[in-house]
């Protein structure tokens, strides 16, 4: 019986798609970048049990735990498929990313964000012996469940060009809350003369309750009301015409971090900058799609 859930476990290991089969080792080399994270709801596992069992055959008959030491020397990178500066892993999850790509002859920094986040900001600092590149975004996760989980695994870069992830640290806040995960590494360049490399990431993962229904209302300059008009939440536009209003008022019905009913207000001129964030969710999944509206 021992042998036959061996033999299974291993089954499930060789099958998990995009991992390497060739152990290498999960602490990343000096000539790895940091380059984002990699957003998931749950834990990434990819223990080489394979590798693990040739190894330790001997003291397997015993039972016991697996180490934490084992569990990292153990471990598996997981590749991505990069095509046109969007990386694609083979595991369901959102990217914050900002690598280097070459492109006839030319290197420069693409960001690769997905359309689960929102607020995503890419700046990249230079100094005499540093360039750091900041990027930081925001996520939201529904607060239905009582409690909000994010599990941000660590990107890096190869010198030649490849993208991987290594399993990462999970976040856990209360349903109403906010938590904020950051990751930086930097590095001096061996070469005088040339300018190092930095890297700051800051990921804030917000609870919401999700939107019943969401409201525009329409007023003209002196306060009258022209018009309300209600959406579903994944049928809220991008754009609403103002069609004479000065100002409108959007409203999002939904609940507060207690689950009782609630909404939010918030007044936004006509064809200012400033938008409406809202939120809908796609059935089966977890994370929120954020959607930003103006009034035009």
């Amino acid at each position: 019986m021992k042998k036959l859930a061996i033999a299974l476990i291993l089954a499930l290991a060789l099958s998990l798609p995009g991992c390497s089969l060739l152990r290498e080792d999960s602490e990343p080399p000096e000539t790895d970048r940091l380059v984002g994270v990699y957003i998931t709801e749950s834990y990434i596992d990819t223990f080489d049990f394979e590798a693990y069992f040739q190894d330790n055959a001997s003291s397997l008959s015993g039972g016991g735990e697996i180490s934490r030491e084992d569990t990292e020397k153990y471990s598996q990178r997981i590749y991505a498929e990069v095509v046109d500066g969007k990386t694609s892993f083979p595991i369901v999850g959102v990217p914050l990313i900002a690598a280097r790509y070459e492109k006839d002859g030319e290197s420069y920094t693409g960001s690769d964000c997905g359309d689960k986040l929102a607020d995503v900001h890419l700046s990249i600092n230079n100094s005499d012996d540093m360039v750091t590149t900041v990027l930081t975004g925001e996520i939201f996760t529904d607060s239905g469940s009582g409690r909000v989980t994010a599990y941000c695994n660590p990107v890096y870069q190869q010198a030649d060009g490849r993208i991987y992830l290594v399993p990462g640290e999970g976040m856990t806040a209360d349903s109403g809350g906010s938590m904020v995960f950051s990751l930086s590494d930097s590095r001096e360049s061996a070469v005088e003369g040339e300018q190092g490399y930095g890297m700051e990431i800051t990921l804030t993962a917000t609870g919401r309750y999700p939107s019943d229904k969401l409201a525009v209302l329409l007023y003209s300059a002196d306060g009258e009301l022209m018009g309300r008009t209600e959406y579903a939440p994944e049928d809220m536009p991008e754009e609403i015409a103002a069609d004479g209003a000065a100002w409108a008022v959007f409203e999002d019905y939904t609940r507060d971090f207690l689950g009782e009913p609630q909404v939010i207000r918030r007044l936004i001129a006509a064809c200012s900058d400033e938008g409406f964030l809202s939120l809908h969710m796609e059935p089966g999944e977890v994370f929120y799609t954020p959607r930003t509206t103006y009034l035009k």
